[in-house]
């Protein structure tokens, strides 16, 4: 009878571990061949564990460089199971506004914070984060965190009414902002860090007006309606009333709001519907279902208003009214199959384009609205301004 031997390693398994260490320890992902360089071996057995590794998503590669993915960080204690939908929104969040300096996402573990996804700032001197460091207790991230549990520590208590810390050092000034999947209790946290040299007081509050708002979005992406971290009403000053001019209406429309679109049902009484749209410059397209009420309404009565909002301060809105019109597959750049996909990668992120429900186009149309009338403002008042 032949005896096992329990004390020998599976080679594979520790080829497979070293490879997710190295990738852990370099901030900017790695290329195949600079694995090669760091574990040796053989080119085609990396390529299998790789596979192995991505198709388990513990390993995710984009623009050929491979880094960690989100199947690791659910092994992470009370992981949700939708944090992989977390960093993929914070990915796609800080691809289309992308800040100067680095910033990365934290995940609450065990009286810390590790860092769970970054996007390196564009500057040759910049603070690193590497994905899957442990942070420590003092971190601005990780006091965020915890000043979400009971307790009457001063430091804490101010943490709760201003809704961010900033901390400062000889070296790196750091700002963090909680994620609050509730609209106030803290779930995740954003932290920006940028060098002492360039954090003047000026490029400091800039830094904690943008991720505040980032962390802002990314809270709505998670399903909250309103953003007061910690129950404290605005932590962000509203601003005085204002247009909003050309860019910064475009740069609006070009984020990931619902639409209201409203339209006159066939009895003359307004019919409101939520959807999801994309804006090209000059107009937006939507997506209608098979047999959507609204499609019918638009299609007797092209006469539509459309708005957006967003919840939490500065509060910027936009107004359009304009025609809707039903556009032809040939009209539709990409078709409609397109138009679908577009939309879900949009509102959903990469990948979610390959769901059948959310690429079927049987039945679908493209209808598209070119304002007659568009504006945009910011703040409490609700003044109407002249269209561009």
């Amino acid at each position: 009878m032949a005896v096992l031997d329990y004390s020998q390693q599976v080679p594979a398994a520790d080829r497979a571990l070293s490879i997710l260490e190295v990738i852990a320890a370099a901030p900017d992902g790695l290329t195949t061949a600079e694995l090669l360089d760091e574990l040796g071996g053989s080119r085609s057995g990396l390529y299998a564990l790789l596979n192995t590794l991505k198709v388990r998503d513990f390993v995710a590669t984009a623009d050929g460089r491979h880094r960690l993915g989100p199947a690791l960080w659910n092994l992470l204690p009370e992981s949700p199971h939708d944090l992989d939908v977390l960093i993929e929104a914070f990915r796609q969040e800080t691809a289309t506004r992308p800040f100067a300096e680095t910033v990365a996402l934290t995940w609450p573990d065990r009286g810390n914070t590790v860092v769970v996804a970054e996007t390196p700032g564009d500057r040759p001197l910049r603070v690193a984060y590497r994905t899957g460091e442990r942070r420590q207790p003092s971190s601005p991230d990780s006091r965020l965190i915890a000043a979400g549990s009971p307790g009457e520590d001063p430091d804490l208590r101010s943490i709760r009414q201003s809704g961010g810390v900033t901390t400062r050092d000889s070296e790196v000034v750091e700002v963090a902002v909680p994620i609050c999947a509730d609209g106030v209790a803290p779930t995740a946290a954003v932290v920006v860090g940028l060098p002492a040299s360039r954090a003047s007081h000026e490029a400091v509050e800039q830094l904690e007006t943008s991720l505040r708002q980032l962390g802002a979005r990314l809270s709505y992406r998670l399903g909250a309606v309103t953003y007061q971290p910690y129950g404290w009403a605005g932590t962000e000053p509203v601003g005085p009333s204002r247009e909003l001019d050309d860019d910064e209406l475009d740069e609006f429309l070009a984020g990931l709001w619902g639409a209201q679109l409203a339209c006159i049902r066939t009895d003359g009484t307004p019919h409101v519907v939520p959807l999801w749209y994309e804006w090209d410059g000059d107009a937006m397209w939507l997506a209608a279902s098979p047999g959507s009420s609204w499609r019918a309404y638009v299609t007797e009565n092209p006469h539509v208003s459309v708005t957006l909002d967003e919840p939490w301060p500065p509060l910027r809105r936009a107004f359009l009214s304009g025609v809707a019109v039903e556009v032809g597959e040939d009209a539709v750049p990409g078709g409609i199959g397109g138009l679908r996909r577009r939309l879900a990668i949009r509102y959903l992120g990469q990948g979610s384009e390959d769901r059948a429900e959310l690429s079927d186009v049987e039945g679908w149309a493209a209808v598209r609205i070119v304002p007659g009338r568009l504006y945009g403002r910011q703040g409490l008042g609700l003044a109407a301004r002249a269209s561009r």
